[in-house]
């Protein structure tokens, strides 16, 4: 694909995430709230109606970049490594900062029909959290069902975590959501290699070929 054409492709997308995320800020309960209190200093520094728009601007050049990148089959190291500082600022903050004070266990798996019909993004949202983790573990071992075994004790952990730091429930729909989007996030890197895919890396960038 020629660069004019990734370059289009990835401003349009960037202007249309602008878009999505305004409309997820407006219909999802608590998004903004959360994005406010995980970004506090810059909130106080700009105001409120400053703040959002900046917010929404910056995420919209972030997400055409990756489209950018993700079509051009290469990613910047830098990029990449203030991408993935980000993923894990935002999973360290929805993990242990959105609910301090709570505390208490859930066994029940009957629960999981009730959350999936009435909250079914919070179940989604399980499983994308930590779909990346499940992309970075397979291309560290190599192995799916490792991959997504050391996932597992890894959400178990927090999980516990969770609950000695009255940070959160020790769920045990958690645990099967958030393994389950490690085990997609593997299969996914899997399935490419399988497909003939390579990753690797070309002076300062992240290559993947084919």
């Amino acid at each position: 694909m020629e660069k004019k054409t990734i370059a289009s492709i990835s401003l349009t997308s960037g202007i249309l995430w602008i878009f999505i995320l305004q409309y997820l800020f407006l219909s999802v309960d608590g998004l903004r709230s959360a994005t406010i209190t995980a970004l506090r200093g810059m909130y106080n520094a700009l105001g409120d109606g400053l703040f959002t728009g900046t917010v929404l601007v910056l995420s919209g050049a972030i997400f055409g970049a990756f489209v950018f990148q993700l079509l051009s089959k290469r990613f910047e190291i830098v990029f990449t490594v203030l991408l993935t500082l980000a993923y894990f600022y935002a999973l360290f903050y929805a993990l242990f900062l959105k609910s301090p004070g709570t505390r208490g266990i859930n066994m029940n798996l009957a629960e999981f029909g009730r959350e999936f019909t009435y909250t079914p993004l919070d179940t989604m949202w399980n499983i994308l959290l930590f779909l990346p983790i499940g992309l970075l573990l397979q291309l560290l071992i190599k192995s799916t069902w490792k991959s997504a075994l050391a996932g597992f004790v890894l959400v178990v952990m927090v999980e516990g975590a969770q609950y000695i730091f009255s940070a959160g429930i020790f769920d045990v729909i958690d645990i099967l959501m958030n393994t389950l989007g490690v085990f997609l996030g593997a299969l996914i890197i899997s399935s490419a290699t399988l497909d003939g895919w390579s990753f690797g890396f070309d002076r300062h960038f992240l290559t993947f070929s084919k």
